[in-house]
């Protein structure tokens, strides 16, 4: 019994795999056309790989940009970075254009007035816009150090890349220059030359990130550094770190109190000092920073029948401290004995602001720039 339901398993089996020998007409492969097609989006995909490769090894990356200036004229900025993100240059955030200079990864920037009000920086803003402040990437819409560096571009270039592929034969379009290159996505969102060695050419700071990206503009012109260039690029950098001087803190706060009034004249001379405690209090900064308070103290001295008189001074303080601070005047005083009566009105005001080592920052930047042979 076992057998010949053995044997009738067999004579079926036979006849289902004879029965899919079917010969099918017009299936001989694809045409010429889908094969030049498939030739040519293999040629590009091929392309933009190695030059995301490419751009991920660079030592640097250089980046251009076109703005309107104030006056609505086109503009040039540009901004460099190493592939640890020490970056220096201008960027357009919101359609300002903002300095920074991010050693080791501390950043400050430079921007007018108008950029920091546009954050909700009114009290600070004309403070601001006087110098350089510093503050950390997340306060930016994108952290050039965190977006910029060439792997951090290159990996997000190659995580766009699925949106930017197209039906069709590839795009391909002359530059001004001459150069020719593959044309990805909306607009030539991505664009990689065509010539080896390939390279990405330019690309939509869109493709970064959809929301924060487009507050950087349309598009980046990028290109590596190396040689002569990141030698360059170092000595600015040098330069930069030394014109820092005392930035702002632009994430702290200090509240100034004037604790004691001490006035004294002397007699027959005419001269007034006024000495006054002033206690400071800080809110806010970076954890574990040890910033300074630069106080400014500015008294209104009167006396009757002699007018007014003020004086200026300033100091640092360390954060939470209480400092003495003073000031002289000096009347004009009539060819007569007299009295008067004197009064001071003191005011004093604070600002945070953040030491800077440029020896120690210039020193790091030397390690980074010797391992990446600038």
């Amino acid at each position: 019994m076992r057998a010949r339901w053995t044997a009738a398993a067999a004579v079926l089996l036979g006849g289902l795999l004879s029965g899919c020998q079917v010969s099918v007409t017009g299936a001989a492969g694809l045409s010429a056309a889908d094969r030049q097609l498939a030739q040519q989006r293999a040629e590009q995909q091929s392309a933009v790989d190695a030059a995301l490769q490419e751009l991920a090894q660079a030592p640097a990356l250089h980046y251009d940009t076109t703005v309107k200036d104030a006056s609505g004229k086109p503009a040039e900025l540009g901004f460099r970075v190493t592939r640890g993100g020490d970056g220096l240059g201008a960027l357009p955030f919101e359609g300002h254009q903002v300095h920074l200079v991010e050693p080791n990864g501390q950043l400050y920037l430079s921007a007018a007035a108008e950029y920091w009000k546009s954050h909700g920086l009114e009290e600070n803003s004309t403070q601001f816009g006087t110098g350089w402040v510093q503050t950390v990437g997340t306060e930016l819409p994108m952290d050039p150090a965190a977006r910029l560096s060439p792997p951090k571009l290159a990996d997000a270039l190659r995580n766009a890349l699925p949106t930017l592929y197209r039906a069709g034969p590839p795009q391909r379009q002359k530059l001004a220059d001459g150069t020719e290159v593959y044309e990805l996505g909306s607009l030539g969102a991505l664009q990689v030359s065509t010539a080896q060695p390939h390279r990405v050419v330019s690309f939509s700071p869109a493709l970064l990130d959809p929301r924060s990206g487009p507050k950087l503009g349309t598009a980046f012109r990028v290109r590596p550094l190396a040689g002569a260039e990141l030698k360059q690029f170092h000595t600015d950098f040098d330069a930069a770190v030394d014109g820092l001087g005392q930035p702002f803190d632009g994430l702290a706060q200090a509240s100034v109190t004037v604790l004691s009034d001490k006035l004294n004249c002397q007699d027959f001379v005419g001269s007034c000092k006024t000495t006054v405690d002033v206690a400071n209090n800080v809110v806010g900064g970076k954890p574990g920073s040890k910033p300074t308070v630069h106080l400014t103290l500015s008294v209104e001295i009167s006396a009757e029948t002699l007018g007014v008189e003020t004086c200026t001074t300033q100091t640092d303080a360390a954060a939470g401290s209480t400092v003495s601070m003073s000031c002289s005047v000096k009347f004009v005083l009539p060819n007569r004995t007299a009295s008067y009566q004197v009064q001071a009105k003191p005011a004093a005001a604070g600002e945070v602001r953040v030491p800077v080592d440029p020896n120690g920052l210039k020193a790091k930047l030397a390690t980074t720039f010797a391992a990446l042979g600038g």
